[in-house]
């Protein structure tokens, strides 16, 4: 097969599928302790999407609109800090959650994500998901508490910066309850 054929044979099968299965949202940690309303509320909105190799899920800086949960294959993220500090990593677990640091309250995307190879992911909408966390707010915690983890051991010299907008998110919650 030339690389032309190739090629077009690669983009002939690049495609979206609106909404997934509620079942499979519950392989993905930070949702499967949800009730079956939300999984369902979330499934509807969802977007199932094969990135190809070298295909860019978001650049750094952009809005953020959606949080990506992996389904097969692997994203690489990657973010120059303010410091000039250069931070990189790949996200290559099944159900892993990316794009996802959005909900420590970031407007912006704080890396450039890339598919390393053809990746399947389910794309949740910014807003649905922060519906579905603020009216469950344990798994809400939870998330971001996993967040922070991560990030702590990605951006360890950012720790302190991570650690008070968490300590906000948690005291607005108290508040709230």
């Amino acid at each position: 097969m030339s690389s032309t054929t190739m090629n077009e044979a690669r983009q002939a099968v690049h495609t979206s599928v609106a909404g997934v299965s509620p079942l499979v949202l519950t392989n993905c940690a930070q949702l499967s302790h949800l009730a079956t309303e939300d999984l369902v509320q979330l499934s509807k909105s969802a977007v199932c999407r094969l990135v190809l190799d070298g295909e860019r899920f978001f650049e750094q800086g952009e809005t953020a609109e959606s949080v990506f949960v992996l389904l097969d294959g692997s994203a690489r993220l990657e973010r120059t800090a303010n410091d000039g500090v250069g931070v990189s990593y790949n996200v290559d677990s099944a159900y892993a959650t990316f794009g996802d640091v959005v909900l420590l309250g970031e407007e912006t995307r704080r890396y450039t994500s890339t598919a390393n190879r053809d990746t399947l992911v389910v794309e949740l909408p910014l807003e649905a998901v922060s519906a579905v966390i603020a009216s469950n707010q344990p798994q809400g915690v939870a998330w971001r508490g996993s967040i922070m983890a991560r990030l702590h051991r990605q951006e360890p010299h950012e720790a302190d910066t991570f650690a008070w907008r968490i300590l906000d998110k948690l005291s607005q919650l108290t508040d709230a309850a």
